[in-house]
């Protein structure tokens, strides 16, 4: 298993940003990797809830939820080409509003060419992270 993981504070309310958050078909409004999202079921983001996910350099994906805790994480994954991804959106409070940790979990045939992919991911997680900041404190 190859793990990458990205922190960030972002000066907004812990209750904002999972808002931002959970609404996964506005992200390409504010994270420059993702080209389009569109949400395969509706009502609330839950366990279970899944969408297909464009992003530069990459296929287009299923994601599922597979966990999801209110205001605190929600974890989902997809498989391409035999490899398992696992991504994890997790929020902590702090005193100037709350951290954002994005994490990504990688499973299969990977090892070969993980020097190179890990880079691209850690930069991926980089922008997405400095964008949903960016787009939580302009609010």
């Amino acid at each position: 298993m190859m793990i990458v993981e990205d922190k960030i504070v972002i000066q907004a309310s812990q209750e904002l940003v999972w808002q931002v958050t959970i609404d996964v078909g506005s992200w390409p409004l504010w994270s420059p990797g993702m080209e389009k999202i569109v949400r395969k079921d509706s009502g609330d983001f839950k366990a279970g809830s899944s969408a297909l996910i464009k992003q530069k350099l990459l296929p287009e994906t299923r994601w599922v939820v597979t966990e999801l805790t209110p205001n605190k994480c929600f974890f989902w994954q997809t498989k391409v080409l035999g490899i398992k991804m696992v991504a994890t959106h997790t929020l902590i409070p702090c005193n100037s509003g709350a951290t954002s940790i994005l994490r990504i979990e990688i499973l299969g045939w990977i090892p070969v060419i993980w020097p190179v992919i890990k880079k691209l991911i850690a930069r991926a997680l980089k922008e997405e992270n400095w964008g949903l900041k960016n787009y939580c404190e302009s609010l």
